[in-house]
């Protein structure tokens, strides 16, 4: 190994030693990656999916919204004649 692997000022020669903090790296690098994959991700995923599904719902109980106001103004003027409203100054300036 032509690793040079110096802790606390001093050089690790052991290629034992050294095969252990190799092996001991991989397994940190592994297992910090696998907390990202099946952790980290998923929340994010759940977190992106929820808010995707808000903006949705939102946006489809707008445009009923929109529709059943339209509905119901127009079946309120079936049964009972158009209502208008008018916003007139009473006293005029000359």
């Amino acid at each position: 190994m032509n690793t040079r692997i110096i802790i606390n000022g001093k050089e690790i020669t052991s290629p034992i030693a050294k095969a252990f903090l190799f092996l001991g790296a991989i397994i940190v690098a592994a297992l910090v990656l696998a907390i990202v994959i099946f952790v980290l991700l998923p929340i994010i995923g759940v977190a992106v999916t929820l808010s995707v599904g808000f903006i949705v719902i939102f946006i489809v109980a707008t445009i009923i919204s929109v529709a059943t106001m339209a509905l119901v103004t127009v079946i309120v003027a079936w049964l009972f004649g158009a209502a208008e409203f008018r916003i007139e100054r009473i006293h005029k300036r000359k």
